[in-house]
């Protein structure tokens, strides 16, 4: 059961700097602003479960502040104490964790030194507007994070603001995109806008695959215009839970026609795919060795036997990728 936090008048833990809060319901506007304004040298800070109890405005200023991590409870319904809007200044922020479904509305302020952010969107059936505005206020924060990690459902939940998506800020300083949780649709909208503001990326991960939507038609365009950094920058692609179905393929063929300044590849095969492999005997691949080398590792996992190739290509054509998978 929450337990309702009931707070002195006078709040000042000035030498707190580890700070985890679990299963806490606020409920007092003014008591919970002084105390999220009394850690002068906090460094990390963790909201697992927590609720803002009929809260309009609440921010979380601590000038020391590095990890955040927001948990929020899973519930079954919208009620009338949801909708607190949270505003985090930090201007020592360098990791922030979001996990829930945007009951509330959370805004990252002067984060110029943030290293790693992450979204993960539990559900947005019910109320897929209101995610995806909140989803996207979330993200205008990330503009200096270096690494973004987001769930395919986080994806997903843009695509109901696309006229937000014209308005997506640049990600200068991203080198390292990873989508997790999930196959992503590489024809998303709002994956290939992300992968448009971020000039300057190295590396594409794709930790539960990547494939097609079902309703897509135009194939070769779905990379047109091509991202800056696939021109350039995009050095390394991955792709976890490869089954080996045509969309897949689709999918891993359109990224290597149109990363020309990729130096490798990881493709980590399913269970059943690399077993489908063993069956047919294929041990070692070769494209062109003078051009193109197969390397295989150990598996990552005994748990979940995972086959991981690494691809150093100057120049893959589309009828050769084929010959590659065994196809």
């Amino acid at each position: 059961m929450p337990c309702i936090l009931k707070l002195p008048p006078t709040i000042c833990l000035s030498k707190l700097k580890i700070l985890v809060l679990k299963g806490v319901s606020f409920s007092d506007e003014h008591s919970t602003q002084k105390l999220f304004s009394g850690f002068p040298v906090l460094e990390e800070l963790c909201l697992d479960d927590c609720r803002w109890m009929n809260l309009k405005v609440v921010s979380i200023c601590a000038p020391k502040l590095s990890s955040l991590m927001i948990q929020d409870p899973y519930k079954k319904r919208w009620s009338d104490s949801d909708n607190c809007q949270v505003t985090i200044l930090g201007v020592s922020l360098e990791s922030f964790y979001y996990t829930g479904e945007f009951f509330n509305e959370y805004s990252l302020h002067k984060l110029a030194l943030l290293v790693e952010a992450y979204i993960n969107v539990c559900g947005s059936r019910t109320r897929p507007r209101l995610v995806a505005n909140r989803m996207y206020t979330l993200l205008i924060g990330f503009s200096n994070a270096k690494e973004i990690m987001l769930t395919s459902f986080a994806v997903e939940a843009l695509r109901y603001a696309a006229e937000l998506l014209p308005h997506m800020p640049m990600f200068n300083n991203l080198l390292d995109l990873d989508f997790i949780d999930g196959s992503i649709n590489l024809d998303s909208i709002a994956l290939l806008k992300i992968l448009q503001e971020s000039p300057n990326l190295k590396t594409l991960e794709f930790s539960e695959g990547v494939s097609l939507s079902t309703d897509c038609e135009k194939v070769d365009s779905i990379l047109d215009p091509v991202p800056p950094c696939f021109l350039s920058q995009l050095k390394c692609i991955k792709v976890g839970y490869y089954n080996g179905d045509e969309k897949e393929l689709s999918a891993v063929k359109i990224l290597l026609k149109n990363a020309v300044a990729l130096d490798r590849i990881v493709i980590s095969f399913s269970k059943n795919f690399a077993a489908y492999l063993e069956k047919r005997g294929k041990q070692a691949y070769a494209v062109e060795p003078e051009r193109a080398t197969f390397e295989r590792y150990k598996p990552r996992s005994t748990a979940s036997t995972l086959f991981s190739f690494a691809v150093r290509i100057s120049m893959l054509h589309q009828s050769k990728i084929s010959a590659f998978y065994g196809i």
